[in-house]
């Protein structure tokens, strides 16, 4: 008996999987010029996972060469060689790269090791002032056992750094930095201050918006005076005016990141990226005789300054009467006055690093008001929405014709668990954002019954809301002709006379029944 728990015992223990492991990583980083370059090494052990079969390195051919240096695989005690040509490939890129350098490990098995390099080359000329990275010491999620960092050149004591938890050697024109187990983001910066990295970031932005606008942009200013003559309105008016014929495009990775288009050619495009909507709305409104100015917001404080992060643009406005206030232009389809913050947004004004609170619930917020007469089967609703839910709404009716909307309310139904039948529908522009998105729709809840008690499930519209989202979201449901209604876990029922209002703030989109019992 005893042997035969020692072999079962055996049997579980070779079945249990490892996962990958790194055993190397390597950075090295060196500036010739205007050009950088970049050398990656990594030495690893497959495991159960599969992490480490296939190795992706994206890349802008316009800006960048990447070379293939080494990708050996093979049994840590037996024969080991390199991949064969047809293992190593160039793909359409993703994330935002146009290419990118594919190295698969074929049969690749549990317990291989593996070693792997390559070199990047980069003239994009974001490195005009200097070295900068932000560099993570993990390969796939997988913390390595060494992990290694090196910076070499002649401009070693024009850089900062930051970045907890790193041994720093200083050699001649070499600075290693090794990894612990504690280490977090190293970042490597040759800015000393937020004014060295706003001027960096903004320097093509100045020139422009201190030369001679184009026409078309003139004429496109004298459109949002049409709001009225408080610049507030005009300012929202230009924001409707720019989502409406200026589509917002991504900025492609590897390309100088703080490079614009003219104005003119931004306006002959109809596309532009967040920085140059940015621009174009700015110059606008610099037309209309308000003071404005590009601000650089992201969601991550890096310790120090660094151009790595700041992909979102504000602009802030002052009237001639002296009010302020900041807009985001190009948040697509979104309120005009709305910024979206789940979390705190760190902004560079006047030359230093601010914050901006997260939204609070109530900037984030929506009201479904239902009228439902049971015995009829029929109902009316009006849905009324700001901030994140506006933004939503927006986004899923823009553009639709009358038939489409019905269709799109339907199936929005549908996958929320309900079923309804709109006859009629109707809403706020989705296109004006100086205005809150509201809706009304009529038709079909549910067929009509001839028993006196029934069950159904009451009507509402899953958002899907992210759980990081500040919010509040209501719902009322008027229930006429109903005697009693017996709801599970309601904050509010409130009877009336000709009605029952039931109301949950909850925001819980799972479905719940109600019993009804018509009145004689």
């Amino acid at each position: 008996m005893k042997k035969l728990i020692i072999i079962c015992f055996l049997t579980a223990s070779h079945l249990i999987s490892a996962p990958s492991s790194v055993s190397f990583y390597s950075v090295s980083i060196s500036l010739s010029q205007d050009t950088l370059h970049r050398t990656i090494e990594i030495r690893g052990t497959q495991g159960s996972d599969r992490l480490l079969s296939r190795i992706t390195r994206g890349f802008n051919p316009e800006t960048q060469s990447i070379t293939l240096e080494k990708a050996v695989f093979g049994f840590p005690e037996g024969d080991s060689g390199p991949i064969p040509s047809w293992a190593t490939d160039t793909l359409s890129g993703s994330g935002g790269w146009h290419l990118a350098l594919v190295t698969a490990f074929p049969a690749l098995r549990e317990g291989m090791e593996i070693d792997y390099r390559i070199s990047l080359s980069d003239w994009s000329g974001n490195w005009e002032r200097g070295i900068w990275a932000v560099l993570s010491p993990s390969v796939k999620g997988i913390r390595p056992d060494t992990c290694r960092f090196t910076v070499t050149g002649d401009m070693l004591e024009e850089l900062s750094w930051h970045g907890a938890g790193y041994h720093i050697e200083e050699s001649g024109d070499m600075l290693e930095f090794t990894a612990t187990d504690s280490s977090d983001l190293l970042i490597i910066s040759p800015f000393r201050t937020f004014r060295e990295l706003d001027e960096f970031m903004m320097q093509e932005i100045a020139v422009i918006l201190d030369s001679t606008y184009p026409p078309d942009l003139r004429e496109a200013a004298l459109q949002a005076t049409s709001a009225g003559a408080y610049q507030y309105a005009q300012a929202e008016r230009a924001r409707s005016l720019l989502c409406n014929s200026i589509y917002p495009s991504s900025m492609v990775q590897g390309e100088e990141i703080y490079s614009v288009h003219s104005l003119q050619e931004i306006l002959d495009l109809r596309r532009g990226t967040a920085l140059e909507i940015a621009l174009v709305f700015t110059a606008m409104c610099r037309e209309l005789g308000m003071e404005a100015d590009i601000i650089p917001a992201g969601s991550i404080d890096y310790g120090i300054p660094v151009p790595e992060g700041w992909n979102r643009f504000l602009v802030r406005l002052v009237s001639n009467e002296g009010d302020s206030w900041f807009m985001e232009p190009s948040a697509y389809l979104a309120s005009a006055s709305y910024i979206y913050r789940p979390d705190t947004l760190y902004i560079i004004e006047n030359c230093s690093i601010r914050t901006m609170p997260p939204n609070t619930p109530e900037e984030n917020g929506v009201l479904e008001y239902w009228s439902i007469n049971p015995s009829e089967g029929t109902f009316s609703l009006e849905i009324t929405c700001s901030g994140w839910y506006d933004m939503m709404l927006r986004r899923r009716f823009a553009g639709l014709s009358s038939a489409e909307a019905i269709l799109s309310l339907s199936q929005w139904s549908w996958l929320s668990g309900r079923t309804i039948i709109p006859d009629s529908l109707a809403s706020s522009d989705p296109f004006d954002l100086g205005t809150e998105m509201t809706l009304t729709a009529h038709g079909q809840l549910w067929m009509p019954v001839e028993n006196k008690s029934f069950i159904e499930y009451l009507p509402l519209f899953d958002w899907m809301k992210p759980e990081c989202i500040p919010a509040y979201a209501a719902r009322m449901w008027k229930l006429s002709g109903i005697e009693n209604v017996y709801p599970q876990n309601y904050q509010s029922v409130e009877i009336r006379d000709d009605a029952v209002i039931l109301t949950d703030t909850s925001g819980v989109s799972n479905p719940f029944p109600v019993v009804f019992q018509f009145s004689e």
